[in-house]
């Protein structure tokens, strides 16, 4: 019997502006090996980061989620509607995922929720975090016992 290869999203903040470091390109690069299936975004900053890098692998196994339309595709991939609004996207996209690779910048309010998802779910999820004021960083597993959940920003989307 064979078994399929899984499937990883790669997904991060649009605030994201560098070049993917060190330690989330060894993630992807081990995922590359071992012949999986990438879901990344079409947004700009991290996603458009991850889909550089996998073009410059010349990987193909990769699909391109969005919700209406389509922003950026750099490897000329099949493209996945995941829902019609960001939040039925990213939330289609982790459902589809057996892992994920997260770039999360600044305590963004909507990765820190897709955080809590991927927790929730009990999907491997490999979080590099960020922050561009601090200049602090830090990477590894996402930690169960942790909540990702911003209070601030959970009291601003209740009053939307």
């Amino acid at each position: 019997m064979t078994l399929k290869p899984k499937k990883m999203l790669l997904m991060g903040s649009s605030a994201f502006k560098a070049e993917l470091p060190f330690e989330v390109t060894a993630q992807v690069d081990w995922a590359v090996e071992r012949g999986m299936t990438f879901i990344v975004g079409e947004a700009h900053g991290a996603c458009r980061r991850f889909q550089d890098y996998l073009t410059s692998k010349g990987y193909r196994d990769v699909v391109v989620g969005h919700a209406k339309s389509i922003r950026y595709n750099a490897g000329d991939w099949p493209t996945r509607q995941y829902g019609l609004s960001v939040k039925e996207r990213e939330r289609g996209m982790i459902d589809d995922c057996d892992r994920a690779g997260i770039i999360w910048v600044n305590n963004s309010g909507v990765i820190a929720e897709n955080l809590e998802q991927l927790k929730k779910q009990g999907k491997p999820t490999y979080l590099y975090e960020t922050n561009t004021k601090t200049g602090e960083t830090r990477h590894g597993p996402l930690d169960s016992g942790r909540s990702y959940r911003n209070p601030f920003y959970r009291r601003y989307r209740r009053r939307q």
